[in-house]
This record gives C-alpha cells, sequence and structure tokens, in this order.
C-alpha cells in the first residue's frame, strides 16, 4: 500500500481514508477506516469519468450486485454513494494477496492449495448464483487468497440473468479474454455454467503458471478460448479432470457448481495454502494493522526526512568541490586537450533493416548465454519473432529461456512495470521483483520500436535475476553484432507490414485506428474493432493437420487459407514463398469486430488483405 496523494480525499461518507490499495483502468481502491475501527476497501471512481452515464450505470450495476451477495467465500458491502460526484463503495476489507501476484511471485500451487482454490471458488459461485448473478470477470487478480480460503471480487460487469442488454451500445465483448467463456467471447446469452468455465481457467493457471489459454495477441487468446483444446498435461491427475470438464466447449457440458464442489472435496488432499502464502498473508494482516494505528505513515515521514539530513550535508561539501573545480579551470585553461574514454555499454541502435533481419535464435545459443550455463535441447524458434531453449546453470538447474520480440511496444510499457534499473541505458521492465516464472523487458530508444522480451522459469527459487542476466547478455550482443539473416531479395521479411495496410479502408472497418507495430506485424486498433497482420516463417499453411485441410478461397488472385471464422472475427492465412523443408513465408490476417451482430467478418478481412497482398513481391 501506499499514502494518499495530494488530490486523495481524506473523508468519504464515515470512512476515513488512510492508504491506496490500488489504482485501476476505472477508479482506485483505497483503505478506509469506519468509526468503529473496522476496516474497509473503498472503490471509487476516477474523476475524469465521473460524468460518464455508462460509468456511472456501470457502478450502480456494481454496488446492487454486490449488495445481493453474502458468504464466506466473497467481500461483502457495507455502505456505498453512487450518486455523489464522486462515487464510491466500501467493502470488507480483506488483508490477503491476490492469485495472480501469488503466483508469479512463488509459483503454481501445489495439490493442497489447489483444492482449497476449487473448493473456495465452488463456494463462491453458489452464493453469486443463488442470487441470480453471473461474475462474467472471474479471474486470478478478482480473487484475493485469505488463510480460510480465496475471495471473490470485483462485481464490476456481473449482471442479472434475466437482463440481458449490454450496457454498450456497440454490443463489445466485454470481460477478460484468457478467463472467458466461449459463449461469452460470442456475446450469447450467458448461464452459470459461463463462471464454471472461467474457474477451470483459474484453476488450470495456478496449476501451470500461464492461462490455459495464453497467446501473444487478444485475438489469437479468443481464437483459442473458442476453437483449441487446452493442454491439460501438467496439472495434477486429480484436479486435472476437475479443469477439463468445466473447460467443456458446452455449457451443458460442464459441471453444476454443486457437482464442482462435490468433486473438489473428494480430493485426497489437505486444503490449506503453501507456507510462503500463509505467510504473506500474515504479512497482509500486519501490514494493514500498521496502516489502522497510524505507525505506516508514520515510518514513511521519518524515510522521508532522511534524503534531507543527507542534503544538507551535502551541500557544503558540493559547494567546496565546485570552488575547486573552477580554481582548476582558471588555472589550465578551457581548451585543455585531453582523452575521451568510450562508454563500457555502448548504445542499442539498430536500423530499421537490422531489425527485420534478426535471427532471434542466434541470440539463445550458448555464445550469448553460455555465462549463464550448459545448454541441454535444442533450439526451438516460434516464427520469426521468437526462440527457446533450455540451460543447466551453475547450482545443476535445469532453467528454460525464451526470448520473444512479437508483441508491440505499447503492450510490453502497459503490462510491464520499471524494475528501477537499466541495461545500457534502457530501463528495465517486468511484472514481478522476485518470481519462479520471470519476464524481463527493454524497449530499443531509437530506431524502430522494438520489445526485448526474455522469459525464465526455474523449478524452485527465483527466476529473474536468470532472466535479468540472459537479457543483459542478448542487449550486449546485439550492441556489438547482431546477428542478421541473409533473406531472399523478394522475401516479405525485408518489409514494412504497417506500409502495405491500405489505412482508408481500414479506418472504414475498424473506426478511427491507433497503431501499434512490431519488426513484422502491424495492428490497428479502433472503436470498430481491430486488425493486424503478421508476416511470419513458419509451417505451411497448406499442410493437413490433423486429418482436416483449411478451407481455400481466392484473393487478389493468390490462394488464402481460411485459420478461423467465429461470430467475431475471421483469420486468414497466405503462402507467399517457400523457405525451407515444410517451412514458408506468409502474411497472416486477422479482423476482430466489436459488433458480433454485424455478420460477414470474413469479406471485411479480406477487404482489407487484398491490398496487402497486392503489395507484396512476386513470389
Amino acid at each position: 500500500m501506499k499514502p494518499l496523494g495530494s488530490q486523495d480525499p481524506d473523508q468519504l461518507g464515515r470512512y476515513r481514508l488512510l492508504a491506496v490499495i490500488g489504482r485501476g483502468g476505472m477508479g482506485q481502491v483505497l483503505l478506509g477506516q469506519g468509526p468503529d475501527g473496522r476496516l474497509v476497501a473503498v472503490k471509487q471512481i476516477h474523476r475524469q469519468f465521473t460524468g460518464s452515464p455508462e460509468f456511472r450505470a456501470r457502478f450502480r450495476r456494481e454496488v446492487l450486485a454486490s449488495q445481493q451477495v453474502t458468504g464466506a467465500y466473497t467481500a461483502g458491502v457495507v455502505d456505498h454513494d453512487a450518486d455523489s460526484e464522486t462515487p464510491w463503495l466500501a467493502s470488507e476489507y480483506i488483508a490477503g494477496p491476490g492469485l495472480q501476484e501469488m503466483i508469479g511471485e512463488f509459483g503454481r500451487l501445489n495439490l493442497n492449495g489447489l483444492k482449497l482454490l476449487a473448493t473456495g471458488l465452488a463456494m463462491a459461485l453458489l452464493e453469486i448464483h443463488r442470487t441470480g448473478l453471473v461474475h462474467r470477470d472471474l479471474k486470478p487478480s478478482n480473487i484475493l487468497l485469505t488463510n480460510d480460503g480465496p475471495r471473490v471480487i470485483d462485481f464490476g460487469i456481473a449482471r442479472a440473468l434475466e437482463d440481458d442488454v449490454t450496457l454498450t451500445a456497440t454490443g463489445a465483448v466485454i470481460g477478460s479474454p484468457a478467463y472467458m467463456s466461449p459463449e461469452q467471447a460470442e456475446c450469447r446469452t450467458l448461464t452459470p455454467a459461463s463462471d464454471v468455465f472461467a474457474v477451470g481457467a483459474v484453476l488450470a493457471m495456478a496449476a501451470t503458471g500461464v492461462s490455459p489459454f495464453d497467446a501473444a495477441s487478444t485475438p489469437q487468446v479468443l481464437y483459442n478460448v473458442l476453437y483449441s483444446s487446452p493442454n491439460t498435461t501438467g496439472i495434477p491427475e486429480p484436479i486435472r479432470a476437475l479443469v477439463d470438464a468445466c473447460l467443456a466447449k458446452d455449457p451443458a457440458a460442464r459441471p453444476t457448481p454443486e457437482q464442482l464442489l462435490d468433486a473438489a472435496s473428494r480430493i485426497e488432499a489437505e486444503p490449506v495454502w503453501p507456507v510462503r502464502i500463509r505467510r504473506r498473508i500474515a504479512d497482509c494482516h500486519a501490514e494493514a494493522g500498521r496502516w489502522a494505528d497510524g505507525t505506516a505513515s508514520a515510518a514513511l515521514e521519518v524515510v522521508a526526512e532522511q534524503p534531507r539530513r543527507v542534503w544538507s550535508r551535502l551541500v557544503p561539501a558540493a559547494a567546496v568541490v565546485s570552488a575547486l573545480v573552477l580554481a582548476a579551470i582558471a588555472f589550465w585553461g578551457v581548451g585543455v586537450d585531453g582523452t575521451a574514454t568510450a562508454m563500457d555499454d555502448p548504445p542499442l541502435m539498430l536500423t530499421d533493416d537490422e531489425a527485420r533481419r534478426l535471427d532471434i535464435c542466434e541470440l539463445m545459443k550458448p555464445a550469448v548465454l553460455g555465462e549463464l550455463g550448459t545448454a541441454v535441447s535444442e533450439l526451438v524458434p516460434g516464427g520469426v519473432t521468437g526462440c527457446t531453449i533450455y540451460y543447466r546453470d551453475q547450482t545443476g538447474r535445469k532453467v528454460w529461456f525464451g526470448l520473444e520480440t512479437g508483441v508491440p511496444v505499447t503492450e510490453v510499457q502497459v503490462d510491464q512495470l520499471p524494475m528501477g534499473n537499466t541495461i545500457n541505458w534502457m530501463p528495465v521492465l517486468g511484472r514481478h521483483k522476485e518470481a519462479r516464472i520471470c519476464d524481463r523487458s527493454v524497449v530499443t530508444q531509437s530506431g524502430l520500436p522494438i520489445a526485448f522480451t526474455v522469459s525464465a522459469t526455474v523449478p524452485e527459487g527465483d527466476g529473474c535475476l536468470s532472466a535479468e542476466r540472459a537479457l543483459d547478455a542478448v542487449v550486449r550482443r546485439l550492441s556489438v553484432n547482431p546477428p542478421l539473416k541473409n533473406y531472399a531479395a523478394n522475401s516479405i521479411m525485408r518489409l514494412d507490414p504497417c506500409a502495405t495496410i491500405d489505412v482508408a479502408i481500414a479506418r472504414s472497418s475498424v473506426g478511427d485506428p491507433v497503431r501499434s507495430s512490431t519488426p513484422h506485424g502491424c495492428a490497428l486498433t479502433g472503436r470498430e474493432g481491430y486488425f493486424s497482420i503478421d508476416f511470419d516463417d513458419r509451417g505451411r499453411p497448406d499442410s493437413v493437420a490433423g486429418g482436416k485441410a483449411r478451407p481455400l478461397r481466392t484473393i487478389a488472385n493468390r490462394p488464402v487459407y481460411l485459420d478461423g471464422d467465429s461470430p467475431n472475427s475471421c483469420t486468414f492465412i497466405v503462402m507467399v514463398r517457400p523457405s525451407r523443408d515444410d517451412q514458408a513465408e506468409q502474411v497472416r490476417a486477422t479482423f476482430f469486430s466489436s459488433r458480433p451482430q454485424v455478420r460477414h467478418h470474413c469479406d471485411t478481412a479480406a477487404a482489407l488483405l487484398e491490398p496487402v497482398l497486392e503489395k507484396l513481391p512476386a513470389s
């Protein structure tokens, strides 16, 4: 928690405000204390949204929904004022960390923790559905952990089962893609089975460390939710059968919350969190107590005073040094010959051509990462933008490393926070200070914007140090001698993808677009939808996977393969030229509409793709 800022209120209703718990897109959550000493979490809308009828309507709905839900596995509402100038809602304060945070820091849950999570979420669904509501946004960050089990929070987009009117006029998909059900992704009528699907996705994430539908882009995540069968082989067997049942595409095939609770209760394990999570829960209780009795703010005032005391001692010393420097200049003169020393870390400067020709797998070889250990697996390319490999470090641990350059800079900067240090003058970004599964990223400061992200997964302990050391080694190699591929003159991998899109057609299809790009990809996002193209070199699209060939059509006199068609989206793949063995250079185009009631998405995708294909070199 952080102290209140100068713009934060001291009081809301009957509650004295103590600290800032967190901030989000819709508002902020503050720690408050009632006249009886009870602590509450006060959710307040951001001031810039208070004039928006849509946001006020959503907030009123959250109040009504939250008031109906009570029970040991949810956070009860104790007070609210949805009609004030800055609407707020006070709920029971849950002194516990979020599930997302704990999995990120300590890794996947053991069977004991998974049983406690499964039984607690089943109980929470019973309470929520008893009131006739569907939560619609059940995800790890909306689940807090207490010694008694999980608590479900944030009913901001819950809706009554009998009320199927969306708040947004465009019919946009609302929820978190990696944890929403197929019927929610397609904007169909929701039943309690939709929340059961989300429980399955949450349990899979808690058991493996990642969402079962994880992908590089939102359209791909939604495609996975709709059509892909998640790989659950890494989930412990007693939980795996439960997860598989919850993740059935057909809502009628999923268990009810009662069946989920019964199955989870029969798992032979003690329902208890791992020791490190129990310690963190105790820390959360202690921290809340310090804010309540004033000792936390007093400690911060002492810390804030120390720099001023140090500065007061440094000022006279700095004056003496300045006087000596001025005297030296007066004695020796201004134009004295000297010796320039090169920087130890040369800046990372890549031309657009170098950025598009980078050989990512070369950066993962022992010649670059050898200081981290011994390579114990083959390199596995992920198209032209990624590569993975296993190393065995000096302690004997088998560490998985991945390097990715295909995520737009804007997404990385939103998803990750500055870690407080730099590599070659570039701020290091990450999600966690310490975690078993950890990412570290840097963003180029000149030339084509690129986010270099290194991921490291260790069997136990902290993977962040390994990720940062690997990223440092990668950047050093890039700064001195970047490894480049020798693409043919007519290769699409040399092209700027954004330059091939017809902006006028895109504007008419997605609205006024905001552009984001990578060396081999370009995405335009607007009010009406999303269009992206990616140039890649991977398995040929004309290969028959699982005994079923992709549907084929013709666009701009080229054969085009349909790779996905849903009420919200359409994806095409075009093979441009074979490259080697069963690989081929190809264009992948995806159109995702925020208006599912408007059909013919593949016709829109074809119209957007046609000018792209017309600008490609002859193969």
